[in-house]
């Protein structure tokens, strides 16, 4: 293929990514409509840079590359952007942008590198027209990399997360089902944080459990979709939910120190989707093995518990001097 033919696929393959999104994204809100296609953006963007070896500096050779040619810094700050979507919707969108840049790259030569190309070009073309409808490219930029920098922020953590469940907390002679207990309930801790700290939507904690859902559809849990429809675990161990606790927060806690994801929300969706994926590895891979409606009942369950027992795991993790 030359490089004129290569240059016209990446423009058809733009022009159907735009397209489909048009059709995705139909909310009659337009400040709703661009928000969301700037988390998808933020996805295409995020899954080209968990390719490479150093995500962060590829990351950061994006940002100034899309700032030159937008003529554009990101506007300045201490404070979140207000106008960014909560953890959980950001997850869904960015998400969806992932799924959509693997798909696109089975279809072109260079794979994910085009697909880098092709989420440059759509941030290029879409800024000036968002602008025009009072949205300030400076604005625009700020709210892109923070959505590209959570969304990769919530990969590294489930990644990390998994791997401390396995390594520090199974092998230590505790079963799997203790193992996916434990995880959703630091998850279900962190949400009630979370709804104590700021107002969240009625909805709020469907939305959360969702998250866990979609992760293990997406490593490939089979059954039901519909968490809400399942029993609780009746032998789970409510007395062991504080200790559980203990053990793996500090560790976590650690985590999002070093990332720097403050949000307490934000962090309840990181082990949140740490779990969904544990649900699917357990059930899919050769992990313990457990049926698939055990597992989503176990998870369901420890996120229920770590709920309940949020002013009780809060006094052990200060106690312990761990972050809030």
């Amino acid at each position: 293929m030359t490089t004129a033919d290569s240059q016209e696929k990446l423009k058809e393959e733009a022009k159907a990514l735009s397209e489909r999104l048009e059709k995705l994204i139909r909310d009659e809100d337009p400040q709703a409509r661009m928000i969301r296609s700037l988390c998808v953006y933020a996805g295409l963007l995020t899954e080209t840079l968990m390719e490479y070896e150093e995500p962060d500096v590829v990351m950061e050779q994006a940002f100034h590359r899309i700032a030159d040619l937008l003529h554009s810094d990101p506007s300045e700050g201490d404070a979140p952007e207000p106008l960014l979507p909560l953890a959980y919707d950001i997850d869904h969108d960015t998400e969806l942008g992932r799924h959509m840049a693997r798909n696109v790259a089975q279809k072109l030569p260079k794979g994910l590198d085009d697909v880098h190309e092709i989420a440059i070009a759509l941030v290029i073309g879409n800024f000036p027209l968002w602008e025009k409808e009072d949205f300030g490219r400076d604005r625009l930029l700020r709210m892109l990399i923070e959505t590209v920098i959570t969304a990769l922020t919530f990969e590294m953590a489930t990644q990390d997360f998994c791997d401390l469940l396995i390594e520090d907390f199974i092998a230590d002679e505790r079963s799997v089902s203790e193992g996916i207990i434990a995880l959703a309930a630091v998850a279900g801790h962190l949400f009630e944080i979370a709804r104590h700290s700021a107002p969240l939507p009625d909805d709020a904690e469907l939305q959360f459990t969702n998250v866990m859902v979609r992760e293990s559809l997406r490593h490939g849990t089979p059954g039901v979709k519909n968490w809400g429809v399942l029993a609780a675990a009746n032998d789970a161990p409510i007395d062991d939910i504080p200790e559980y606790i203990k053990i793996l927060k500090p560790q976590i806690d650690e985590f999002f120190v070093l990332i720097g994801m403050e949000d307490a929300l934000g962090q309840a969706v990181a082990v949140a989707k740490a779990v969904g994926r544990m649900v699917a590895v357990i059930t899919v891979e050769d992990v313990g093995q457990i049926h698939p409606s055990i597992a989503k009942s176990l998870a369901k369950t420890g996120m229920i518990l770590g709920m309940r027992h949020h002013g009780g795991a809060q006094k052990i993790s200060n106690d312990d001097g761990g972050a809030e």
